[in-house]
């Protein structure tokens, strides 16, 4: 099937959980809009499921621990777990967090660590646990050992299995590797779908020998109600007061600061443009990372960022932030300048908080980002090209409204979380789960 029906699809899915979204996933209406959906991108009609699931999800980090894959998770898990479904997140145990633990009504078990060979020991641990627990589905996320320990769940089980790529380069990564290339293959063959953020995504693992029928686009989505516009500039000013935020043109990075962000990229490029700018300020909001203690609030790896650039004017050095939605109505202008993305969580809020948009030409921003139309793109890395977007928004307050209109309307259209939670679940049902609980009688 062609990427402009499957783009077709989603759309039509996603106005569907918009229009019936009080009904819930899988309610009625809404359900029929994605089974058309999903009947045109496989040929089959897709149901979601008739009966109450137990879904396994295996991810690497959970919250407390706090970052975009484990943000979308979170949401999704919270989202099946109000429609009837038994949800388990399987994660690591880092020091000092419960071994088990109910979070909003999904059920978290965490595998600890034993050293010398913490991986391995996550693998067995989770595959184990997925063993006790006979789900109907088991759901990874990440190619890295979360599929692992899910494909030897699943040999145990006999669950239909998922993988989700986290982002771009994550399969080659794996295919660079001593036997990559054999533990590519094993994977091909023990997934049953690769749920795609981007279509960056598809290209790379269809170059690698994926199975075309196994690939599925289905993007991360936002919940609007949650995220969404201050109703008048009256309210940004009010809010930007109890934040401590100053007045005039107010960018902001959100996220990890991992060397893959780009932050230094971004910092360089404003000292380009702060001279001739002098009125705005760039907002860094830092996000919660492990460490060999356990986790807390930090700038991540902040310390690798020449201080200069740190305390140069105009910065200011947020840390972690609990409330990102008013944070994301108080300022201008979202700044990502990620070298390498699957599709940024931080982003889609942004768009959805209608703000205007500065982003690097990776992963799925790549799918729905039109430049100078609802946002401006950059090619990765390009000092100069992103100096020059934060100048023009910075000087032309017209354009940053309009953009950040037109991103808004576009994650309305096609990026709503309850679109993807419905998605899913209708893969799950497509793939046979809930069948062999049915017949064995578990429930």
């Amino acid at each position: 099937m062609g990427r402009a029906a499957l783009d077709a699809d989603h759309r039509t899915g996603a106005r569907a959980a918009r229009k019936h979204g009080g009904s819930g996933i899988g309610g009625g209406e809404m359900n029929s809009g994605i089974t058309s959906t999903l009947t045109r991108a496989t040929g089959t009609a897709a149901p979601a499921p008739s009966q109450p699931l137990r879904i396994c999800m295996i991810i690497s980090s959970y919250h407390p621990i706090v970052g975009g894959a484990e943000k979308q998770v979170a949401q999704l898990a919270g989202l099946m777990t109000g429609q009837g479904h038994e949800v388990y997140i399987l994660t690591r145990r880092y020091p000092g967090l419960a071994a088990t633990e109910t979070i909003d009504g999904v059920k978290v078990r965490r595998i600890a660590l034993r050293k010398p060979v913490k991986g391995v020991g996550f693998i067995l641990g989770a595959a184990r646990m997925v063993r006790e627990l006979n789900p109907d589905v088991i759901h990874c996320h990440s190619l890295f050992s979360p599929a692992l320990a899910g494909a030897l769940g699943k040999r145990w089980t006999n669950a239909p299995l998922l993988a989700k790529p986290m982002c771009g380069g994550e399969a080659t990564s794996i295919a660079s590797k001593p036997l990559g290339r054999q533990r590519l293959a094993y994977m091909a063959r023990a997934v049953d779908r690769f749920p795609m953020v981007s279509r960056e995504i598809e290209t790379e693992l269809t170059e690698l020998g994926v199975p075309a029928e196994k690939l599925r686009y289905i993007p991360n989505g936002v919940d609007g109600a949650r995220f969404c516009p201050a109703r008048t500039p009256v309210e940004k000013d009010k809010l930007r007061l109890s934040l401590g935020l100053p007045a005039g043109p107010l960018f902001l990075f959100a996220g990890r600061l991992a060397a893959q962000k780009r932050l230094p990229l971004l910092l360089e490029a404003w000292s380009d443009v702060r001279e001739s700018i002098p009125q705005a300020t760039l907002a860094i909001a830092g996000a919660n990372r492990a460490s060999g203690s356990g986790y807390h609030a930090t700038f991540g790896e902040c310390d690798e960022i020449p201080a200069a650039l740190l305390e140069q004017p105009g910065v200011r050095m947020l840390g972690h932030v609990a409330d990102m939605p008013n944070l994301l109505r108080a300022v201008d202008v979202f700044v990502l300048p990620s070298a390498r993305e699957g599709l940024s969580n931080a982003l889609l809020e942004a768009c959805a908080s209608g703000l205007a948009c500065i982003t690097a030409r990776t992963g799925g921003a790549m799918d729905f980002m039109r430049d100078g139309e609802n946002g401006l793109l950059f090619e990765v890395d390009d000092r100069q090209a992103l100096a020059t977007a934060l100048a023009q928004l910075a000087t032309d307050a017209e354009r940053r409204a309009r953009l950040g209109e037109a991103a808004l309307r576009t994650v309305a259209e096609s990026y709503d979380i309850r679109q993807t939670a419905t998605s899913l679940l209708a893969q799950y049902a497509e793939l046979g789960a809930g069948t062999r609980a049915a017949t064995a009688g578990r429930r």
